[in-house]
Order: structure tokens, then sequence, then C-alpha cells
């Protein structure tokens, strides 16, 4: 008798998706985005509140992300770290 194998969406699932995208938006010329901050805004914003979703939901949220959307959720982050550091993290962008 077989057994019935699970089909389960692995780190390297997400990481080939991720990388697709990536793809995707250098062909648009946006060169700029990187695996990281797409994990970034997947886990820590768009699959926040959830413990478990279906294959097909990391799927379509990975293949339909908009750059804008992951622009602004970069901008946002960007803030909050600006916040935390000291005037002297920006010497070079004050004239003297």
């Amino acid at each position: 008798m077989k057994e019935k194998q699970d089909i389960k969406f692995c780190k390297y699932d997400l990481n080939f998706l991720i990388r697709l995208k990536i793809h995707e938006f250098r062909k648009q010329d946006i060169e700029n985005i990187d695996a990281k901050q797409i994990k970034s805004f997947l886990f820590n914003y768009k699959w926040k509140k959830k413990k478990s979703l279906p294959m097909c939901e990391i799927i379509d949220d990975v293949m339909n992300l908009e750059f804008s959307e992951l622009f602004d959720y970069l901008s946002v982050e960007a803030v909050k770290e600006a916040n935390t550091l000291d005037l002297n993290n920006f010497k070079e962008f004050i004239a003297k």
C-alpha cells in the first residue's frame, strides 16, 4: 500500500519564489531589492499575525507583491531605524 505523500512548502520553495520576484523587479529596472527585504516585508508585515498559511496564499502573496507595497514598508522601516540613531550617525549628510 502506497502512503500518500504530503506536499509541503519549504524554505527552499519560498527562496525560489522570492528569487523569481527579484528577477521580475530587475526586468522592471528595480535593481536594489534583495531577498532579505522581501522576507522582512512578508514575515514582519504581510504575515505578521498569521500562524499558518496555505501554500497557494504564500505563492499569491509573493508573486503579486508590488514594488509600491515593498517601497512603503521599507520607507517606514528606515524612519523607525533612523529614530534609534544618534545625530553623529548622520555627520556625512550634514554640511559643514
